[in-house]
């Protein structure tokens, strides 16, 4: 009955599926939770509804028409501009073209690691694609130590052989490949090493099949890469700015259906418009365009831990008018209101916990990306003890379940 049966081994009357053994195998030397559709980052950042609508489109133009080799599109802004939100919604966007898509969401909270990052886009692809799936398998077979190699080796072996050269590939559809936040990959050469590998196959096969969305921050030397004459042929620049009509018009919209919400959520004046018009002219004129203040101030006036959002309103209304920055730009110091903002949440901590909060913190900003059970262990805090010292930041932290400790971890937003 076995006849045609494939992939299968029997040890001591056990049947064994080498084929979700290598796969498994495969799985562990990836960086864990940076698909755009991993439980690890739920939920993750999305477009709100209704806006970056005019951004989205164009990328998605850019992904169905792009020709020749400019298929590399450069998501470009500072922090807390709406980036990652963008490329989630990419992801995440009906594509019929694209045949098999991969993403990195890189992060410094434990998702940093761009050694692994050519194995990890290979899993993501083998598992969607079995011609694919059977190439790499075949490969790592004869070379094992393919899975410890440079970059360049395995961008090589598993991206420009079978893509290039492998027929049921390279003429099947277009293949998507988002890596967001490279700017968060742990050293600065890797990051170029990528860029490099990634352009020069972009000039080399313009017929390639396959579509790149890099985001980044504007670091210097991310920015100086794209700047060489050499690469001005591979790429398309979508530069979101922080102040723009278009950024500014999609955060008022955003302001306007979450207080919406919260005012429904809290029962608040439902004969009234909550807050004032002139209260919301403040918020959307502090936040500008910029979408990380916007929700930042949401989640604080519905925080139910609070369980009061006119007192919260009223709180940061207070911040607003206290630090009015008349001579700061916002292109230059873009998270001056936030700064004050934070300071703020910061100062709703009571003291005889801040201890904790700061110990608390300080993991976070160095990049835990453990367990939060086994973060609490490190330093010495009971679970209550740990859930006392953040009760107050929910706006600012991305709290796990208090039942799921044991296995989330703590994340900033």
């Amino acid at each position: 009955m076995f006849e045609h049966a494939q992939g299968f081994t029997v040890s001591g009357g056990t049947f064994i599926n080498s084929v979700d053994n290598f796969m498994e195998k495969l799985l562990e030397k990836t960086l864990l939770g940076a698909a755009f559709d991993s439980s690890a980052r739920d939920p993750p950042p999305r477009c709100h509804p209704g806006t970056r609508l005019a951004i989205l489109q164009r990328c998605l133009d850019f992904i169905l028409n792009c020709t020749d080799t400019q298929k590399i599109r450069w998501v470009v802004g500072a922090a807390g501009v709406g980036k990652s939100a963008i490329m989630q919604s990419v992801a995440e966007s009906d594509l019929p073209p694209v045949i098999w898509r991969a993403s990195i969401f890189f992060s410094t909270a434990g998702r940093n690691d761009g050694t692994k990052a050519i194995i990890t886009l290979v899993y993501q692809l083998a598992a969607k694609c079995e011609p694919y799936r059977e190439f790499v398998e075949h490969e790592i077979a004869r070379d094992p130590s393919l899975l410890q190699s440079l970059l360049l080796v395995q961008f090589n072996k598993f991206i420009v052989e079978p893509f290039i050269h492998h027929p049921h590939l390279t003429s099947a559809g277009r293949t998507l490949i988002i890596i967001d936040g490279l700017d968060e990959c742990d050293h600065s050469r890797t990051q170029r090493v990528l860029l490099q590998l990634i352009s020069d196959f972009c000039l080399k096969y313009p017929s390639s099949p396959i579509v790149w969305m890099i985001a980044s921050r504007p670091e210097p030397h991310i920015t100086s890469f794209f700047a060489k004459s050499s690469v001005e042929a591979v790429y398309e620049k979508e530069e979101v700015l922080v102040d723009s009509d278009e950024a500014r018009e999609d955060v008022e919209r955003f302001l306007r259906n979450e207080l919406t919400r919260i005012q429904d959520e809290f029962s608040l004046s439902p004969e009234s418009q909550w807050p004032s018009e002139q209260d919301f002219w403040k918020l959307a004129n502090a936040s500008g365009g910029l979408f990380v203040y916007a929700h930042t101030v949401i989640k604080y006036i519905g925080d139910p831990d609070f369980g009061n959002p006119t007192s919260q309103v009223n709180s940061v209304l207070k911040v607003i008018e206290a630090h009015p920055l008349p001579n700061v730009s916002r292109e230059q110091h873009p998270m001056a209101q936030l700064d004050a903002l934070y300071a703020q949440i910061l100062s709703k901590v009571p003291d005889s916990i801040m201890v904790d909060t700061r110990k608390l913190l300080l993991m976070l900003a160095v990049g835990w990306g453990g367990s939060f059970m086994v973060l609490c262990n490190w330093l010495g805090m009971t679970r209550e003890d740990a859930y006392a010292a953040i009760r107050h930041l929910r706006s600012v932290i991305d709290v796990p379940n208090y039942d799921n400790a044991h296995y989330a971890t703590l994340r900033s937003f």
